[in-house]
């Protein structure tokens, strides 16, 4: 009979059916005990006797757990027939109609919809057939051809509804578990009784009564129970199993976010609402894990007051949304602070050029040679920050476009950072042996990067600078050092960002905060490493190249160790 093409409606269908099945039963087992113990009729009361044995056994599977209801079914018409046959009494099989009637229909919950017909042309000969087992009046026919055409009719319609109740509890079910978003079944009726009794003992505005009593919030909590989650709920919480989501949820293991997100829910309550929406951040007092979520409350509304036995609550994580949302304020925060800086630090050369020329042009021989030469000089010197400035940005710009071009030859380390000191015309020292190899990269990229790291020096370094080139293994270093304070260990990390500035040293102009992180970028495009280090005694940054194949220094004009170039003329 479990192999009869039975389609395995939902657990709780079942369920419901065989209650109902059992509970019709046993009425009608009560009534015929009652009418044959009242008219005295012994026989009646002994016919009975096959209908209660078999409610019993619909009564012992529910209280067993079992689901298999169908053999009982045809069991108890098997049952009542051979025994209003045996007992040999025709008034028996009008008390064996109704309990007859009730198992064959209810019967029609448990076939599978191809079944169906074959169900009721059988049953209704089972039934038929026992009616006419013992001599029959035209009438009593009649009266059997109108109790099978009942049981048919009766049972294609239970079959019908069946069906349906069951592909709507399918689809529901299908919807639940399979929603893309964390969705939870809870039953929130002992908050309704717990939210009726404070409004009884004469609490009228309840958000002010949880803002005072703060303990009132985590105990009823406590009272809300989780029946039901689906999937997502468990990768949402991390948990292994669905079944330790279940139950009743602990108060005082919620985080302080997740109580604020359950006082919305009590006010709907309160207020006789049947949805809310609220942002939950915090853990859920069932992982460890925080999340910041919009959390959507929901209940069904039956003849005009909220179910409270199944409430639906979905959670969505939009905790990487928020993280982008802040990335992206930053951004555009570090962006504003960036054009500010480049304006600024573009204007202070280009003021001084602006204003120089125009006092040159307009001079008509009142600055002596070396005046000119000196305002000159100071002319060049702020159109190199320009240039600087302009180079860093051109090479950013580049790099996030994937269009910066690099040519690749020996290069003299010593030689390419004594030029760019003759450029700027100051006075730092250069340690380098005579016989440091070269290395293999890009000149002007290497001059851009040694640029970056003397100025940065001067910014926030010590006033004590001075550039060392030595050979570490198969690499060629150069390293600029400065006797500044070395940087607290959380910032080292931070340096080489973006728009990173450290703190300003007062009279100096602020920097874009680009060359750090250009500088890096030209060293990895060649193959190298930019770093940073403090030995105890002085902040040194490395730029670190491979050396090229052949260890022959291209025509280096170099002095050995000490090599101090010209002195700046110092600005007053």
């Amino acid at each position: 009979m479990r192999n009869m093409g039975r389609a395995a409606p939902p657990r709780q269908v079942e369920r419901t059916l065989l209650q109902l099945t059992t509970a019709l039963a046993f009425g009608a087992v009560l009534a015929f005990l009652w009418a044959g113990w009242y008219n005295q009729d012994m026989a009646m009361v002994a016919g009975m006797a096959g209908p209660a044995i078999v409610t019993a056994m619909g009564a012992s599977m529910l209280i067993t757990d079992r689901d298999h209801l169908l053999p009982v079914l045809f069991t108890a018409a098997v049952v009542i027939v051979i025994q209003n046959r045996a007992l040999g009494n025709i008034d028996l099989s009008n008390a064996s109609l109704v309990p007859l009637v009730t198992i064959g229909i209810t019967g029609a919950f448990f076939i599978h919809a191809r079944w169906v017909v074959p169900y009721i042309v059988s049953y209704s000969t089972l039934v038929f057939a026992s009616r006419l087992w013992w001599p029959a009046s035209d009438v009593q026919i009649l009266q059997a051809v109108l109790v099978t055409i009942s049981v048919a009719f009766g049972t294609a319609l239970l079959s019908w509804i069946r069906r349906e109740f069951e592909h709507r509890e399918k689809r529901h079910r299908n919807l639940f578990e399979h929603a893309p978003v964390s969705l939870w079944e809870e039953d929130f009726s002992l908050v309704g009784q717990a939210l009726q009794r404070l409004r009884d003992d004469g609490v009228e505005d309840l958000e002010e009564y949880l803002d005072i009593h703060k303990g009132e919030v985590r105990r009823l909590a406590s009272l809300v129970c989780v029946t039901d989650a689906n999937q997502a709920a468990v990768s949402l919480t991390q948990r292994p199993t669905r079944a330790e989501l279940l139950g009743a949820l602990n108060g005082d293991r919620l985080s302080d976010g997740a109580s604020e997100a359950l006082i919305p829910q009590f006010m709907a309550i309160w207020n006789d609402e049947e949805t809310v929406a609220t942002e939950l951040i915090g853990d859920l007092g069932i992982s460890n894990i925080p999340i910041e979520a919009l959390l959507v409350w929901s209940a069904p509304r039956v003849e005009d007051a909220l179910d409270l036995t199944n409430v639906i609550v979905a959670i969505v994580d939009i905790t990487h949304q928020r993280d982008v949302e802040r990335q992206l304020h930053e951004l555009i925060r570090s962006k504003d602070q960036f054009v500010a800086t480049v304006s600024h630090e573009l204007r202070t050369p280009l003021t001084a050029i602006v204003g120089i020329s125009e006092e040159l042009s307009n001079a008509n021989g009142t600055f002596s040679e070396n005046e000119k030469q000196e305002l000159i000089a100071i002319i060049a010197e702020q159109s190199l920050d320009v240039t600087r400035i302009v180079d860093d940005l051109l090479v950013a710009a580049s790099t996030d476009t994937g269009g910066l071009e690099f040519i690749s030859q020996p290069v003299d380390l010593a030689r390419e950072a004594a030029a760019v000191l003759r450029s700027v015309g100051d006075t730092i020292p250069i340690e380098a042996d005579d016989e440091i190899a070269p290395v293999l990269a890009d000149p002007t990229r290497v001059r851009q990067i040694v640029r970056n790291l003397l100025t940065n020096a001067v910014r926030y370094g010590g006033p004590s600078i001075r550039v060392v080139v030595t050979e570490v293994g198969d690499r060629t270093t150069l390293e600029v050092r400065d006797n500044g304070s070395p940087l607290p260990q959380q910032l080292r990390a931070t340096i080489f960002e973006p728009y990173f500035r450290a703190s300003q040293r007062s009279g100096v102009t602020g920097s874009v905060g680009l060359g750090l992180t250009v500088s890096r970028q030209l060293a990895h495009h060649m193959g190298g490493d930019l770093t940073y280090d403090h030995d105890g005694s002085e902040t040194v940054f490395t730029l670190a190249l491979e050396k090229a194949s052949d260890r022959k220094s291209p025509d280096r004009k170099l002095p050995v160790t000490g090599y101090q170039l010209p002195a700046r003329p110092v600005e007053s």
